[in-house]
C-alpha cells in the first residue's frame, strides 16, 4: 500500500467542500504590509521621542527602547508565519511540522514583552506628567502593576500549551495540538478581556486631570486628543477579543489567528505611538513662534524653562545662569529643599498654573498660593 500523501489533506474540512492549496483567499500580504507600515511609523515616533530626550532619559524612555525592540522582533514572527493566514481547509495537513510549531510558541513568549513594555511606558508618562496627589500615583502604579502580571502570563501558558514536554521532541506537540489548543484559545481569551478593560483604564486614567484645566475649550481638547489616541489601542484590543472568542467555537482557527495576530500588531504599535505623542507634539510645533500651548507641554515634557519662570525670579535675588538652567519638571515631581520662603501649591492651584501657562506665557499669571517665612537667605523658589 502506497504511504499517504499528506501534502493532498486539508488540515480543516471545507463547509462547501472546495479545497484550494495554490491561490486561495489570505490574509498573509495584509498582515505582512500593515505590520511593516505600522512598524516604520511606531519606530519613526519612538526615536523622535528618544532624540528629544536624548539629553535626560527616564524610565519610560527606556521601557521605550525595548518597546521598540520586541515590536521589531513581534513584527518578524509574524510575518514569518504569513502562508498560514488561510482557511483551515487551504492549508495541507503537511505544512503542520516540529519546526513550524515553533514559530507560535516563540509568538506567544513575546507577546508578553511586546505588549508590557509599550504600555508600561504609558503609565510610567503618566506618572512623569500627572502625579500631583497620592491617589493618582497609587491608581498609576495599580495600572503598571496589572499590565505586568497580565502580559507576564502568557510565559506559562506557552510553556503549558504551545511547548512539548520535557525530553520529548517538538514533533510530539504534534499529537497534542487538537487537546491543547481550546484551553490555550480559552486562557488567551481571559486575557485579552482583561487587556481590553485595561486599556480603556489607560485612556481614562488621565482625563480627570485634563478636564480640569483652567485653560481654553479648544487648547484643552488639543491636549485630550493627544492622549485620546489611546482610543485607537481600545479598538483594536476589543477585535483581537471579538476574534479570540470565535476561534473558541470555530474549526477555522487558522484564519481567526491570523486576524488575530493582525489586530493585535495593530495594538502594540498604536502602544508606542501613543507614549510618544508628546514628543510628537514638541517636534511638529517646534517651529511654530505662536504655539504657547505647545510650548507649555513641551515644558512639562522636557523641562525647558519658559518666560514665566523668568519674570518670578526677577529681583528676587536669583542670578541668571541658575534661571537658565534646565531642569526636567514634571507634575508633581520631587523638589529640592526649600531655603528662605517657598510658595506651598495644592492640586487646584497646580492645574490652574499650567492653565494660565498655556494661554499665555507672556501674560500675567493668577495663582493662589501660601506664602512661608523661613531662614535669612534671599532666595526663593517656586515650583510648578
Amino acid at each position: 500500500m502506497e504511504p499517504t500523501d499528506l501534502c493532498q489533506i486539508p488540515a480543516g474540512e471545507s463547509p462547501n467542500g472546495v479545497y484550494n492549496f495554490k491561490n486561495p483567499p489570505s490574509l498573509g500580504p495584509a498582515v505582512v504590509a500593515v505590520s511593516v507600515v505600522l512598524g516604520v511609523i511606531s519606530t519613526a515616533f519612538g526615536v523622535g521621542r528618544l532624540y528629544i530626550n536624548r539629553n535626560k532619559f527616564r524610565s519610560a524612555d527606556y521601557f521605550t527602547i525595548a518597546a521598540l525592540l520586541f515590536n521589531i522582533t513581534f513584527i518578524g514572527i509574524i510575518s514569518s508565519q504569513f502562508k498560514y493566514y488561510r482557511h483551515s481547509w487551504d492549508i495541507p495537513v503537511c505544512w503542520y511540522t516540529g519546526n513550524y510549531l515553533k514559530l507560535p510558541f516563540v509568538q506567544t513568549v513575546l507577546f508578553a514583552p511586546a505588549f508590557f513594555f509599550p504600555k508600561a511606558a504609558i503609565f510610567l508618562l503618566y506618572r512623569q506628567l500627572f502625579a500631583i496627589q497620592k491617589k493618582t500615583r497609587l491608581a498609576i502604579n495599580f495600572g503598571l502593576l496589572i499590565t505586568f502580571l497580565v502580559y507576564l502570563s502568557n510565559i506559562p501558558l506557552a510553556a503549558v500549551y504551545a511547548a512539548p514536554r520535557p525530553g520529548h521532541s517538538w514533533d510530539s506537540l504534534l499529537l497534542t495540538l487538537q487537546a491543547n489548543s481550546r484551553p490555550f484559545a480559552l486562557g488567551g481569551t481571559i486575557q485579552s478581556a482583561i487587556g481590553t478593560v485595561l486599556d480603556l483604564y489607560t485612556f481614562v486614567l488621565p482625563l480627570p486631570i485634563l478636564f480640569r484645566l483652567q485653560i481654553e475649550k479648544v487648547r484643552r481638547y488639543q491636549l485630550i486628543a493627544i492622549f485620546s489616541t489611546a482610543l485607537l489601542g481600545v479598538a483594536a484590543s476589543i477585535v483581537s477579543l471579538v476574534f479570540k472568542v470565535k476561534i473558541l467555537s470555530s474549526t477555522d482557527s487558522a484564519w481567526l489567528a491570523g486576524a488575530s495576530s493582525f489586530a493585535s500588531l495593530i495594538e502594540t504599535n498604536i502602544a508606542i505611538i501613543v507614549g510618544c505623542m508628546p514628543a510628537f507634539a514638541h517636534v511638529t510645533n517646534k517651529r511654530r513662534p505662536g504655539s504657547s500651548f505647545f510650548r507649555t507641554l513641551r515644558s512639562r515634557w522636557m523641562g525647558s524653562p519658559g518666560r514665566s519662570d523668568q519674570s518670578k525670579t526677577s529681583g528676587s535675588g536669583v542670578s541668571g545662569d541658575q534661571v537658565n538652567k534646565p531642569a526636567l519638571r514634571t507634575i508633581g515631581s520631587s523638589q529640592q529643599p526649600r531655603r528662605k520662603r517657598y510658595f506651598e501649591l495644592n492640586d487646584t492651584t497646580l492645574l490652574q498654573s499650567q492653565g494660565n501657562t498655556m494661554l499665555d506665557h507672556t501674560g500675567e499669571e493668577d495663582i493662589e498660593m501660601n506664602s512661608k517665612a523661613g531662614s535669612a537667605h534671599g532666595e526663593a523658589e517656586q515650583h510648578v
